[in-house]
């Protein structure tokens, strides 16, 4: 804040003192030079880094399986490699097969044509996401842990899901990109953050209502998408059928499942609720951790 003083301001507060002081008071053209403020802290100097708000609550990224050290000759240099980080935002309630099968299919894809994958993450929702029967955070961050434990690059961002409020995916990937660009590690320009999905969050963004129309369009943009191909939906006509998705289609990369799979948490949490087993659907580490805690049990 700016505090605008004018000589009669000044004035006034001259006359409020004793006489003895008053030619002690300064006029504003007779104030000594201001010191410098003091530097920023870093977590100031990270905040504004990042462009983020001031109240969110810190929480370091996880970096223990980026490939760094194997591409470190590679890494910030000026040759045309591109490296990737994929994210996937969502419930994970509970994380499944399915969303781990994501990022392998995604690595695949990207590397055959040339990218560098060298990390991943999981970032689940913040819990004013209110989605039904949505466990606390506390819990699916711990299950979405358990979940990628046996992955050489998937890893789990807390970020979201210990914020105070609500955070946008946009929110997100720019926070995962400023915390690895900080510091001169990787370059920008060499580096993409793209939101990892299926084709059924690509055809959530031409429904209107339900994204912000400016942050579909630098999402697009500035970061990029992999979306795998469900079965039943057609990836080229929803890109086609948004102008938005169409200025931005070579930013956008569609891959095939070669083994459909149709596991979805929906799907488990049922069969958990029916006493069915869900063996096979997702890591035994995470059929533990719910049978522990008694989750999905009944409606929460």
């Amino acid at each position: 804040m700016t505090l605008i003083v004018n000589d009669s301001i000044v004035e006034d507060i001259k006359n409020t003192l004793p006489k003895s002081r008053r030619k002690l008071a300064p006029t504003v053209s007779a104030l000594s030079t201001p010191t410098a403020p003091p530097p920023p802290s870093p977590r100031s100097d990270r905040i504004q880094h990042l462009g983020m708000d001031s109240n969110f609550v810190e929480v370091p990224l996880p970096m223990d399986k980026l490939s760094l050290s194997s591409h470190e000759s590679d890494i910030g240099c000026e040759r045309n490699q591109m490296f990737i980080v994929l994210l996937s935002a969502g419930s994970f309630n509970p994380p499944t097969y399915m969303h781990l099968r994501m990022f392998e299919l995604a690595k695949d894809a990207l590397e055959a044509q040339g990218y560098v994958v060298i990390g991943g993450y999981m970032s689940p929702a913040n819990d004013a996401y209110k989605k039904m029967d949505l466990l606390p955070a506390i819990h699916r961050v711990q299950l979405c842990e358990l979940a990628c434990r046996s992955s050489s690059f998937v890893m789990v961002d807390p970020w979201e899901a210990k914020q105070s409020s609500y955070q946008r995916t946009l929110t997100v990937l720019s926070r995962i990109q400023g915390s690895l660009c900080h510091g001169g590690s990787i370059k920008k320009e060499s580096l993409k953050v793209l939101l990892l999905c299926g084709s059924d969050l690509l055809e959530s963004f031409v429904i209107p209502g339900v994204w912000l129309v400016d942050q579909v369009s630098t999402i697009c943009r500035d970061f990029g998408i992999v979306c795998i191909r469900r079965e039943g939906k057609d990836i080229e006509n929803i890109i086609a059928s948004n102008e938005i998705l169409q200025q931005h289609k070579s930013n956008i990369f569609s891959v095939d499942e070669i083994v459909p799979n149709q596991i979805s948490s929906t799907k488990v949490r049922e069969c958990i609720r029916r006493g069915l087993s869900v063996k096979y659907l997702t890591p035994d580490e995470v059929i533990d951790y719910i049978k522990v805690h008694k989750l999905f049990i009944s409606d929460c």
